[in-house]
């Protein structure tokens, strides 16, 4: 009973860390699209409340991607060379967050009695094309972030953080050289 209350803790331990490492990385890339939007409408202010609902978008998407991977999402280009895996994940997850993306604008568009095409005005422009455009550029941001996460299965739990995050020196064997 023991060792199962252990490991329990383990598991959720591990799964808050990988949620807030989601959450995060999903938070700077939303936080990312305001500055480019406001570096190109010419805006002068900071809108602060825009980067909170960035904060609670990123924290809400993060959970679905939790959830995606908990149903093993992409999972099935797993055994092919890395670059299989990582886009395809990419590619299936940034659908995933555009539509819950379009979905939530939707809901919260609906409560307040407005249609759905002034629901999504806010997100890309409203347009069909400007809605495809963010989540090409979606897929494109989580490349990195997949990348690293088959980098970080086939290495092993925790090799490719400490490959990146300690001093090289440290990580040769002595007597070795890193090519």
């Amino acid at each position: 009973m023991e060792t199962s209350n252990r490991r329990l803790k383990e598991k959720a331990y591990h799964e808050l860390k990988e949620f807030l490492v989601i959450a995060l990385y999903l938070w700077v890339v939303f936080g990312l699209f305001l500055v480019y939007k406001s570096v190109i409408l010419n805006e002068e202010h900071i809108d602060y409340l825009a980067h909170g609902i960035a904060l609670i978008n990123a924290l809400v998407l993060g959970k679905f991607v939790l959830i995606a991977r908990a149903l093993h999402l992409g999972e099935r280009a797993d055994d092919a060379p890395l670059i299989y895996p990582t886009l395809l994940k990419s590619a299936l997850f940034s659908l995933v967050l555009a539509a819950c993306k379009i979905l939530e604008d939707a809901a919260v568009g609906l409560y307040h009695g407005k249609s759905f095409s002034q629901s999504i005005a806010e997100l890309g422009g409203g347009t069909w094309k400007g809605i495809l455009t963010l989540t090409a550029m979606l897929f494109v941001v989580l490349i990195p972030f997949f990348g690293f996460g088959e980098l970080q299965e086939v290495l092993g739990e925790g090799k490719l953080s400490q490959l990146f995050f300690h001093r090289r020196d440290v990580l040769k064997p002595v007597g070795s050289r890193m090519l």
